[in-house]
């Protein structure tokens, strides 16, 4: 039976309501159970839609329960002292058992280049601590694959995982940056492309996909059943399925 462990999940209602959301961690795991999902890697909406601030302490207190969700947190620059600075950042991650970041750089307004974050990328490099990145974020002109491109050329060991790509079949963006670029990932939200898995594996292997859903914005079955019925190796559907994510996050150096 596959192991599925959903890098790309969310909980609490977003501002533009999806067709069926889980209000509590509760709700998300019995969304989870539903579909036969068994571990995710968690944020909620405030962190994501109002605050980071207060999301970040609450998806800690709020799964703090739970063996199954494992929270993340929103990345911010420490120039406003909102964020820890680059120093001061292992021992805070440490403490909290925060082993992920991600970054809306559009929607918390700053840009996500060596400017801003040049002495905290170079610390999450060193802890291999992923940093999860939607395509549809821009930052500073940029957007999506081209912003993937310029965060690996400053940082080219950093674990970047770009996420939310669309379902029209992104090969063309992220094999040129998976044969360069050794820790950069990508997560399969929205990877319908027919024979996508099958291709791509197939001359790369698997180890640079994450399982994702995208959960409230799509369904968790759709990836799932996507996933299952791939024709490659059940072994790489392990690997995709929860494996991957499971290393990265064995490999933070905190």
């Amino acid at each position: 039976m596959v192991d599925f462990f959903d890098c790309n999940v969310s909980y609490g209602p977003p501002p533009v309501p999806s067709y069926h959301i889980a209000c509590s961690p509760a709700d998300l795991l019995a969304e989870m159970d539903w579909v036969g999902i068994g571990e995710a890697l968690v944020t909620n909406a405030i962190q994501r839609y109002d605050d980071p601030i207060i999301g970040n302490e609450q998806v800690l207190e709020e799964c703090a329960g739970s063996t199954r969700l494992q929270p993340a947190w929103v990345l911010l620059p420490h120039q406003t002292g909102e964020f820890p600075g680059a120093d001061a950042l292992p021992a805070v991650l440490r403490r909290k058992g925060v082993r992920a970041l991600w970054a809306f750089p559009a929607r918390n307004q700053y840009l996500l280049d060596a400017n801003t974050f040049g002495r905290t990328l170079e610390v999450l490099t060193a802890l291999q601590v992923p940093l999860f990145v939607p395509l549809t974020e821009p930052s500073g002109g940029m957007t999506g694959w081209a912003l993937m491109a310029a965060l690996l050329a400053d940082f080219p060991n950093l674990t970047l995982v770009a996420t939310d790509q669309n379902c029209w079949g992104q090969d063309r963006y992220f094999r040129p940056l998976v044969e360069k670029y050794p820790r950069f990932h990508f997560d399969v939200y929205e990877f319908e492309l027919a024979g996508g898995y099958e291709s791509y594996c197939g001359k790369y292997g698997p180890e640079r996909m994450l399982f994702a859903t995208g959960f409230p914005t799509t369904n968790m079955g759709g990836a799932v059943l996507t996933l299952l019925h791939a024709d490659i190796q059940d072994e790489w559907k392990e690997a995709i399925a929860g494996s991957n994510l499971r290393r990265l996050l064995a490999e933070v150096r905190l």
